[in-house]
């Protein structure tokens, strides 16, 4: 999770080769109308998606080059308020990279199918991470608010009775001394 303050670009990189498998996911969490520029482009600077305001969104691609694939969240446009965002960039390798011992720098051999069953294994699993860490940030922010009504609810029904005891006391004081009968000697 990250902090984007107003009129602030932040950008994040990552290495990916030719045909692999690049996914990013983001949600904004909390901040003004929860809206944020995004921009993600290839290590020639081709714009590969863009938009001006995306509260969420899930984007997979192939890599079509190697290098330094560039994914920046623009909150240029908010005035005051700094946006909290939840994202994650992945990238995973394809599949002619487990089959060529020459591009890989382990000693193990795979096997492609196998592989190919870890990746998709890999990629649900990391689809169940996500979804389960966007639920804690919403339900560490619901409990705030649900405490938050919860004290004040206690507060008023304290306050409340408290107040009507005081008047009923105030009201009794002053009848007695508005029907109490004075001499005069």
């Amino acid at each position: 999770m990250i902090t984007v303050d107003a009129h602030e670009t932040v950008c994040f990189y990552d290495r990916a080769h030719e045909k692999d498998k690049i996914t990013i996911r983001f949600e904004v969490m909390e901040g003004g109308f929860k809206d944020i520029a995004v921009h993600i482009s290839d290590p020639n600077d081709g714009i590969l998606f863009q938009s001006d305001s995306e509260t969420s969104g899930s984007y997979t691609f192939s890599a079509n080059q190697n290098g330094r694939h560039m994914l920046c969240f623009d909150n240029e446009k908010s005035s005051l308020t700094p946006k909290l965002l939840m994202f994650h960039f992945t990238v995973i390798k394809d599949l002619s990279y487990y089959n060529n011992p020459d591009k890989r720098s382990d000693d193990v051999i795979e096997q492609s199918i196998l592989q190919e069953n870890i990746n998709t294994l890999s990629s649900q699993m990391m689809a169940i991470k996500h979804e389960q860490e966007y639920m804690h940030v919403r339900y560490i922010g619901h409990e705030k608010i649900s405490q938050s009504v919860h004290f004040r609810i206690v507060a008023w029904s304290i306050f409340g009775p408290s107040l009507l005891l005081l008047m009923t006391i105030l009201e009794i004081y002053y009848l007695k001394r508005f029907f109490e009968v004075r001499r005069v000697v």
